[in-house]
C-alpha cells in the first residue's frame, strides 16, 4: 500500500520542451513527475513508436514523457529554464519480449541511462522508482527481469 507521500509524488503532470534558440517552438504535452512501474507500463502501451524517455535530476525527481513529444535537452529546458550542463542523468525506457520463449507479449522493461560517464546511474538510483528497479536486474525470474544498459547504446 502507497504511503500519502508516494500518492502525492507521482502524478501525470503537464511538461514543455523548447530549445535554446530565439523563435524556438514551446511544446506543450502530458507526461508523468516521479512515475510509478505501473504508470512506466502504461506510458509505454500508450507511446507513439514504443520509446518512452526520462530525465532525474540530483535529487532524484524524475519526468518521463512519450519518447515522441520532446528530446531530454529540450524538455530540461523548458522545466528548469536551464540549458543542459551535465546535471540530470538522461535515459529511455523499452518493452522487450519473452527471453524464454521469444514468443508472447512484450513482458520485461528494458532501462537506458544515457550519461552514465556523468551522473547518469548516480542520479538514476536516488528515485525510489528506479532503485526498485535495479533491484530486478539479476532476478531468476524471468517474468520480472529488468534489462539495464549504462551507456548510449540503443535496443
Amino acid at each position: 500500500m502507497k504511503t500519502f507521500r508516494q500518492h502525492i509524488a507521482e502524478k501525470p503532470t503537464k511538461l514543455s520542451a523548447t530549445f535554446p534558440y530565439k523563435g524556438a517552438e514551446w511544446k506543450d504535452f502530458r507526461g508523468y513527475e516521479n512515475p510509478s512501474e505501473k504508470e512506466i507500463w502504461s506510458l509505454i502501451k500508450k507511446a507513439s513508436y514504443g520509446d518512452v524517455r526520462f530525465v532525474v535530476d540530483s535529487t532524484g525527481k524524475m519526468w518521463m514523457w512519450d519518447g515522441n513529444d520532446g528530446l531530454h535537452d529540450a524538455v530540461i529546458l523548458a522545466q528548469t529554464g536551464k540549458k543542459y550542463d551535465g546535471n540530470h542523468a538522461k535515459g529511455m525506457f523499452w518493452a522487450t519480449t519473452k527471453t524464454n520463449t521469444g514468443k508472447g507479449p512484450a513482458t520485461n522493461l528494458k532501462v537506458v541511462v544515457h550519461n552514465t560517464r556523468t551522473v547518469g546511474t548516480d542520479f538514476v538510483l536516488k528515485n525510489r522508482t528506479m532503485k526498485a528497479l535495479a533491484k530486478r536486474i539479476n532476478t531468476s525470474d524471468d517474468e520480472e527481469r529488468v534489462y539495464w544498459t549504462d551507456g548510449n547504446k540503443y535496443r
